[in-house]
């Protein structure tokens, strides 16, 4: 702490932080691309941290299923979403159900998301998608728009 800080406090920090799906955007439904690359996924072995792009994501030992997108792009899932979103191939890899249904918005400003698995920092464009059991997660547009197509 500075002077100046201690004399007028600290300045307010211009990041907005979303922690629940906000009322005032506007909703569009999407699905994933029936065409898609397999992933590979596991269950976590003991409790781990995950630096991607977007900040630290945290899975449970023995819980959590921890989804290589390739290019140490990772996701961490818990178990019932894994299990209602992916289908098994074999071999350790799955590929996203497209029979889900989920929703998004583009947001208008910087903001950090309070994702299931840890603060994310998306920018101002990304698509904040909503799953299935009402999570939330950033997702730069360039990639929504590989991933997901209009539901």
């Amino acid at each position: 702490m500075n002077l100046v800080s201690f004399i007028f406090g600290e300045r307010p920090s211009s990041r907005r932080y979303i922690t629940e799906p906000p009322e005032n955007v506007t909703w569009r439904s999407i699905r994933p691309k029936a065409v898609q690359l397999p992933v590979r996924a596991w269950r976590a072995e003991a409790d781990r941290e995950l630096q991607t792009s977007h900040g630290v994501l945290h899975a449970r030992g023995g819980e959590d299923f921890i989804v290589n997108h390739g290019d140490e792009n990772y996701a961490v899932v818990s178990p019932d979403i894994f299990e209602r979103t992916y289908e098994p191939l074999g071999g350790g890899l799955y590929r996203k159900r497209t029979d889900v249904t989920l929703r998004y918005f583009t947001l208008d400003h910087a903001a950090t998301i309070q994702t299931l698995e840890g603060e994310q920092h998306a920018r101002r464009g990304d698509w904040i998608v909503q799953g299935v059991n009402g999570e939330l997660w950033p997702v730069p547009p360039e990639t929504a728009r590989e991933k997901y197509e209009p539901a």
